[in-house]
């Protein structure tokens, strides 16, 4: 179904979504090369892995398992950014450049990370070219995907906001279900949060896009039907 106007575009999963996709994570052949390197920690739900302003002297990789990443606002309120995945690098710009850690990250489904020493990594990348550009590549599409949020708080109306960050969400943190299509395991809290919009106007928003099929409501989860790439 084509989305009704001031929506964006739903064929987000082509060719160039395919490519920002590979390039946000490092492969299983950079993965096999830093595990030597580090330290394996499991994470249980609930568990605190990094802290808003915290100055991180190691840099670590999603192995399995999904954590939130939330942002915390003036006022003290605590907002879902997005998620975290395997595959995914998480500290690079605090441990490299000394930087604050600019979130918390908090595991929302149990699982294990790798934990690399900073002067580890920093010899490492030295050595191996391959794995120096998948960190900066990995790096230039998380500063790809900042502008696109920003560009989607410009939308006109918040039903055009809601709908693009599921979509973004969709291609980074969806599931493909038995059926094909494309499930965000989040609750309406969450994207309400990630809006910084109140839950009942996002939740009016949600069922409207669900009464029009493009989404689908479940508990704790958001679906999407599988959206097929450009010719």
């Amino acid at each position: 179904m084509t989305p009704p106007y001031g929506l964006p575009d739903p064929e987000f999963r082509g060719e160039s979504a395919d490519h920002l996709i590979t390039h946000f994570l490092l492969d299983e052949a950079m993965v096999r090369t830093l595990m030597p390197l580090g330290i394996c920690r499991r994470w249980q739900s609930g568990d605190l892995l990094a802290s808003y302003g915290q100055r991180m002297e190691s840099v670590s990789v999603c192995l399995s398992g999904q954590y939130k990443v939330l942002l915390t606002s003036i006022g003290g309120q605590s907002h879902f950014m997005r998620l975290i995945t395997a595959g995914e690098l998480f500290g690079v710009p605090s441990a490299l450049a000394g930087t604050p850690f600019p979130t918390d990250i908090v595991c929302d489904e149990p699982g294990q990370t790798l934990e690399i020493p900073r002067l580890t990594l920093l010899a490492m990348l030295r050595k191996e070219p391959d794995l120096a550009l998948g960190v900066i590549r990995s790096l230039a599409t998380r500063v790809a995907e900042m502008f696109d949020v920003m560009e989607a708080d410009l939308l006109p109306s918040l039903r055009a906001r809601v709908y693009k960050r599921l979509q973004r969400l969709a291609l980074f943190n969806g599931r493909p279900d038995r059926l094909g299509r494309i499930e965000l395991p989040l609750t309406q809290q969450d994207i309400a949060q990630s809006l910084n919009a109140s839950r009942p106007r996002v939740q009016q928003e949600l069922k409207r896009l669900e009464r029009e099929g493009l989404i689908q409501l479940g508990y704790r989860r958001i679906t999407l039907p599988q959206i097929k790439p450009r010719d």
